[in-house]
Formats: C-alpha cells, sequence, structure tokens
C-alpha cells in the first residue's frame, strides 16, 4: 500500500483506478467532482454520495472520509477557513486478478 500524508488547503487530486483518498478531521471540506464520478462514504453518515462533474459535497463527519474515483476521476479539495488539524491519506487498494 502508498501511503502519502497532506495537509489539506485547497488542491486538486487526481485519482486513478483502484485508488483512494482518506480523510480523517475533514468536517467542513468541501470535494468538487472536475471529472468522472466519484464515490464518497462518510463515517457516521448512512449515505453514501456519488458526485459527477461539476456536484460538490460538503463533508459532515469528523470521523474517517473515504473519496474514490469510479474509474479515473478528478476532484478539488476546498477547505474551510481555519481548518482545525485534518489529514488526507492517498493510497492504492488491492486489484483483484
Amino acid at each position: 500500500m502508498i501511503a502519502m500524508k497532506v495537509e489539506i488547503e485547497n488542491a486538486a487530486i487526481e485519482l486513478e483506478p483502484a485508488r483512494s483518498l482518506r480523510l480523517k478531521g475533514a468536517a467542513g471540506v468541501r470535494i468538487v467532482c472536475r471529472s468522472g464520478i466519484v464515490w464518497v462514504t462518510q463515517e457516521g453518515v448512512l449515505r453514501d454520495d456519488f458526485l459527477s462533474p461539476g456536484e460538490a459535497l460538503t463533508l459532515r463527519s469528523r470521523g474517517v472520509t473515504l473519496v474514490q474515483g469510479m474509474g479515473r476521476a478528478l476532484i478539488s479539495i476546498e477547505a474551510r477557513p481555519r481548518m482545525d488539524a485534518a489529514t488526507a491519506t492517498l493510497s492504492a487498494l488491492p486489484v483483484a486478478g
């Protein structure tokens, strides 16, 4: 598994197939889908979200949120002003073969 921790400010991230973005403590962060289809699941939130290009979602969970492209996707992450320390980890998921 490849992991990369980044500080969240305002970032554009390309999600390749079989990669996910793990956010923790990111309530108030806004995810914007720029291309592709993006799946978002938040700890403690019963409904998962799917974003199409141009759609956005403001995260509600202070727990773990996973963001994954359904194929190749491009997202923007927009942090709320004076955001508490939140971390993001981009990791490769095992590919069944």
